[in-house]
Formats: C-alpha cells, sequence, structure tokens
C-alpha cells in the first residue's frame, strides 16, 4: 500500500503545518477558543478542519482502491489529485482578496478524486472492474 502511505504522509504534513498555522493565529489573535472575530484565525481554523473533513475519506478509497488491486495507475492519479487538491486548498485559504483561483481547482480536484475513486470502488466492489 505504498500510494497510500506516501499519500497519507504528505497529509500528515500538511496538517502539521496547518495545525501550527492556527496556533500561531490563536497566539496573534489572543483568542484560545473558537475563532472571536478574526478573520486570519477563522481562515486558519477552516483550512485546517477542512483538511480533517475531506482527508479520511479520500485516503480510505484510495487505500481500499490500492488494497484490492485496481489499477495502478489509476490510484496513482487519484491519489495525486487528491493530495495536489488538499495542497492547493489548505495553503491558500485566506490569503486572496476576493476570488481565489488555487481553493476553487483544489476543490474541484478533490471533489472529483473522490468521485472517481467512489465510482471506481463501486465498479470493483460488483466484479465490473
Amino acid at each position: 500500500m505504498t500510494i497510500t502511505l506516501i499519500s497519507a504522509s504528505f497529509l500528515g504534513l500538511l496538517l502539521v503545518y496547518l495545525s501550527f498555522n492556527v496556533s500561531m493565529n490563536r497566539q496573534r489573535a489572543k483568542v484560545d477558543l473558537g475563532t472571536g472575530d478574526d478573520a486570519g484565525l477563522l481562515a486558519a481554523s477552516r483550512a485546517q478542519g477542512n483538511l480533517t473533513e475531506y482527508g479520511p475519506m479520500g485516503l480510505i478509497l484510495i487505500g481500499l482502491l490500492e488494497n484490492a488491486r485496481v489499477s495502478w495507475y489509476l490510484v496513482l492519479g487519484i491519489a495525486v489529485a487528491f493530495v495536489v487538491g488538499r495542497y492547493m486548498h489548505g495553503l491558500t485559504l485566506g490569503k486572496f482578496e476576493g476570488k481565489n483561483p488555487f481553493r476553487f481547482y483544489g476543490t474541484l480536484l478533490t471533489w472529483i478524486s473522490l468521485l472517481v475513486a467512489s465510482i471506481a470502488g463501486l465498479l470493483k466492489g460488483y466484479g465490473l472492474l
């Protein structure tokens, strides 16, 4: 399960960075719990929270597909899209005035990778892949 291990490792590094960013913003804003009225702390908190919301399902699907011996290229493509999408979203949330193209495309990559992984899982589960 090399693809899953590497994907989880990259996402683990991202989570440490995003968690550290939340801590630094809490210290700066002098807020112990919640986000107060601080936009920077809210953005940092949501970037971290969003990773913890999407990360587990993506990794579970990637791991199950890899374990079920679905095409290595398909699993790798899903994993790369998922990890790149999470980095694009997590590292840029709250960093742009107005529209954030990295957040948009990061979200799109995340959703597409989850959709493809879910469909591949169903096809494999029903013996059609």
